[in-house]
Formats: C-alpha cells, structure tokens, sequence
C-alpha cells in the first residue's frame, strides 16, 4: 500500500520537475540534481524525495463479499457462453432490492473476472464478467478474442441483458432467481461502469443497441480514455519517457485534439516495446516501426528524448493502427509517398473500420439521445493513472461531449455528501463540482480530487451510491444537501485477508463463494494480468484491491 502511495506521489513531483525543466529550458544534469535535492514541499529537514510523510490514505470498513457464478447464453462464445461472477452485498441498498452495476474492465486483455471494485460495500451488486477468450481455464468465456471489437461488444451486450433481467443464464434463470436466496435484485436500477478503457465499450454498446438496452439508467468512468486519439495514448502515457510535447494543450477541451505533426518520422527497423511484447506473448517476432517526432532530425528514434506514438493492433498482429487523425498527420506532412505506404501500417480507411467498434466518442451523440434521463459521473484526480498531459485532455474531452450533447445529467466526480458517507472523512476534503456545469483545461486542477485520501475505487463506489440513488428517486436536481439514502453495511473493519476457502461446485462453471472478492470467479486466477496491473498503476487499495 505505502508503496503504491509513494509512487503516486513520486509521479506527481516528477511531473512538478518536467514542467520546472520545461519552463528553464534545460535538462542539464546539474539542474536536474539541484531540483532533485530540493524539497518541492519547502520543509526545513527534507533533504531529498524520499522524505516522505507516512502513509495516511484511508481504506473504510468492508464487510466480506460473496459472490455467485454462472454463463450467459451468447453467440459471441463457444461453449457456455460469457463467464460471468455476480458480487451480492450482505444487505441491499434499498428495502425492495439491490440496484446492478455492469463493470467493464479496463486494459487491453479480455479477463474481467480478477477485477473488483468492491460496488457491493454500498448495497450493489456487482457484475463482472470475462470476453471471449478470457477467464481461465476452469472457469472462462471460450472463443476469441478480437480486441475489444464487434464480438466483444456482443459479449458485452448479452451481459447487459442478462443483468437488466431481459436474458437468462445458461440453466434459464434470470438475475432476480439466481440470486432470490442471496439477496433481492432491482434490475431496473441499472448502470454501466467503464473502468479505464472499459468506458469505450460502454458507450460503443449503448450507442450500437439502444433499443435493446435502452433499460440502463446511469453511467460513470473512472478516468476513462475515450476516443481514439487516448487510447492508445496519443499524447503520452505513465509508460512512456516523455510526454507529445507537440500536443497543444487545452485543445482537447475544445473537441479537436491538435497536433504540429512537422516533425514526424518513421523508424522501419526499431521496436516499440509495447508492439514487440505482445507478440511475444503470441508466438510473433513483432511489428517493426515507430512513429515518432525526430527532435534532433537524425533519424533515430531516441526513446529517452522523443517521443513515439502507441499503436492498437489487431488480433492477427498484422498491422500497427494508430488514430485516424494521426493518420491523416502522416499524410499532411508526405511522410510516405502513397506508392510505398508500409505494409504494417493501417491506411485511414482501414483504421477508421478499426475504430469504428472501439473508439466510444463516436457515441456520445447516439447515447445523449436514446438515453434521454441518463445520468453521468466521470472520476477524475489529480494525477490520472495513466494519462499525463496536465491539462487531462480526455476528461475535459469526453464531458464536454457529454455537456454538448446535452445528457440529462452529468457530474465530474461524485457529490462530497456521498464521498462523506462512503469514504468516512469530511466533505471539505473532496471538490464539489457544479452537476451539468462547464469546466475548461485553464480551471481543471481545481475539480480534480485530490490524491492520497481514499483508494480510488471509494470514489465509484460513492459515484454508483449517488447515480443509483437519484435513479430511484427520479432525482435530477444538480446539487444536494446530503444524501439521498442512508446506507451502511455494517462493518466494523476491514477484514484480513485470509487463505481461500475450497470451491463448491454444484454444476460445471457456477460456483458460489463465501470468501472475498478478491479471489474472484470459480476457479478464475487471483491475480491481476499484465494488462490489468498495468491500467490501475496507480490504484490506491484495500488488500482485496487488484485493480
């Protein structure tokens, strides 16, 4: 725990140091070592950055969650169908049931099943799930997986129905019958968490079923990257050495993300890491290539100094597909004559039909109008877990999408009063933004939480309690004097974790556990994949926490 603190701290005051170079013009290395034996806090004693103050972020107390699991019949799966793990709370939020949380996991792999967010703490029940070609051996969606493409968004959609109470599991039974001896479900409160990348597909679900699912009510993202210019990371990420200095910062608020794209070149013989570890992993030799701005014209990506553009990949890992904006930037500048385009670089066309199922800004406008009561929070702090432009460029992108489009309802983090009775501290301790009201990159700092309080998933936690709670009460007011619904789970303490109890299987794939959530589906691993530690580098987390 403390060292996941630390490292967010850490990323704060490097991110403090790059704007102080930046703005001295130098990186020399006397510089860097004067600012580095220097206290960004100003204390007398501090002598470098490791002086640190001892951890004090605040995990509240949680009862132990069971969790219940099944397959949903879907054409997108061999086999069963979609592996799905239902989280119940002890007690219901409400006195007629429990409202449904669908969690879409974020990351690039297709395993939702070791991911928690812990919904049940207040009353929800929690639904995650694996797309196809994830899960585990024993307990798994068979098939492929496809990138979080057409199949995945029809696993996606089949989970939805299943948890809204239009669609059965594989043995017939609804949401409400599987769980009638655990806890009362209200299927009808329904809402959608994009976690992370998760928030593309959410709205690329909606927006491509709306009649089907027009039955969800809410949506909230934790720091979701939507749209194809932040995922994959155009303007620079917690895993690369140096941010798309050639990004113009605060366009993005703007809807038209703007890059000087003079400097672009291509490297046809070198690797970026990313492209050549997942092809490891499949048996592949990798896709040569990179794109990126030649600082110093010598041709040679020089990846401590300049900065190289993420790619997508297609299942096959037969080409590199970068935005079709950044696309169009190689195009603008003539970086390839159109008689040599390389062959492992998607052309426009083919990066528009990539993107068409995965980018979710495409929609934004669809879900604002078939959804016409939807109600939205999206969680933003002060240092994004991945994403690293100062001006969050994908926060003020997707809500003022939302803003323009006029959504019933939309919240940039949820309401102090509900971060009061879920996190346990004071409301002066969170900001409290204006429902439906404008924000822009110049102001943006002031509406981000702030760091080191709670873990992170306290804040969807509260922003699910509240999205849930005006639902119920049909409540669209922007603010509020306190809660709506007094709810406490009764826990005196977080409990220890302990050694996993042995699976009771009563048929092949449904299991139900008595243990915490952090052991996940039957027979699913417990532990997080590459990916998914990789997406919540910075989640600040009860031990049950993974992601």
């Amino acid at each position: 725990m403390q060292k996941r603190v630390q490292a967010n701290r850490k990323s704060l005051r490097t991110l403090a140091l790059s704007t102080v170079l930046s703005v001295l013009g130098t990186s020399s290395p006397a510089c860097i070592s004067l600012l580095l034996s220097t206290s960004f806090a100003g204390a007398a004693h501090a002598t470098t950055l490791g002086d640190l103050p001892p951890d004090s972020v605040r995990v509240p107390p949680m009862v132990k969650e069971k969790s219940v699991s099944t397959y949903i019949p879907s054409k997108s799966c061999t086999g069963q169908g979609v592996a799905v793990n239902l989280i119940y709370p002890n007690k219901a939020r409400y006195k007629d049931g429990a409202p449904v949380a669908v969690v879409i996991p974020g990351g690039t792999g297709p395993d939702g099943l070791t991911f928690e967010m812990h919904a049940s703490q207040v009353g929800v029940i929690e639904v995650r799930f694996a797309f196809p070609g994830g899960g585990s051996p024993q307990f798994g969606s068979q098939g492929t997986y496809d990138n979080r493409g057409a199949n995945s968004l029809e696993a996606l959609k089949d989970v939805i129905l299943f948890a809204g109470g239009k669609k059965t599991d594989y043995k017939g039974r609804t949401i409400t019958e599987l769980l009638k001896e655990k806890v009362k479900a209200q299927p009808d409160n329904i809402g959608l968490v994009g976690w992370d990348v998760g928030g593309n597909q959410a709205l690329a679900v909606l927006g491509k079923n709306p009649q089907e699912l027009s039955f969800v009510k809410w949506m909230t993202f934790y720091e979701s990257p939507v749209g194809s210019m932040f995922w994959p990371p155009a303007l620079g990420s917690s895993s690369d050495l140096k941010l798309n200095n050639h990004y113009r910062q605060g366009s993005a608020a703007t809807g038209n993300v703007l890059i000087d794209y003079r400097k672009l070149n291509w490297a046809p013989k070198q690797f970026r890491n990313p492209n050549r570890l997942a092809s490891r992993k499949r048996g592949s030799p990798g896709l040569k290539g990179v794109l990126y701005f030649d600082e110093n014209s010598n041709g040679i990506w020089e990846e401590s100094n300049e900065f190289a553009f993420t790619s997508a990949l297609d299942p096959e890992l037969s080409k590199q597909f970068f935005p079709p904006q950044v696309i169009g930037g190689i195009q603008k500048v003539g970086l390839f004559p159109a008689a040599i385009w390389p062959d492992n670089i998607a052309t426009v066309e083919e990066a528009e039909a990539f993107f068409a199922d995965r980018d979710g800004s495409l929609f934004v406008e669809t879900v604002a109008k078939e959804f016409p009561n939807l109600m939205v929070t999206i969680f933003a702090s002060a240092a994004d877990h991945d994403q690293q432009q100062p001006d969050h460029p994908h926060i003020v992108f997707l809500y003022n999408l939302f803003l323009q489009n006029k959504v019933r309802f939309l919240r940039l983090n949820p309401d102090p009063n509900y971060m009061m009775a879920v996190g346990g501290m004071n409301v002066i301790n969170f900001v409290n933004n204006k429902a439906n009201g404008s924000i822009d990159s110049d102001s943006i700092m002031s509406q981000m939480e702030p760091e080191g309080l709670v873990p992170d998933y306290v804040y969807i936690e509260a922003a699910v309690a509240e999205l849930a709670d005006r639902t119920k009460g049909k409540i669209y007011k922007p603010s509020l004097n306190g809660v709506i619904v007094d709810y406490t789970n009764g826990a005196v303490e977080t409990p220890k974790p302990e050694a996993p109890l042995p699976a009771k299987a009563d048929v092949k794939g449904e299991v139900e556990t008595g243990k915490e959530a952090d052991a996940g589906a039957a027979g699913g691993d417990k532990k997080p994949t590459t990916s998914q530690k990789a997406t919540a580098g910075k989640l600040k987390s009860a031990p049950a926490k993974r992601k």
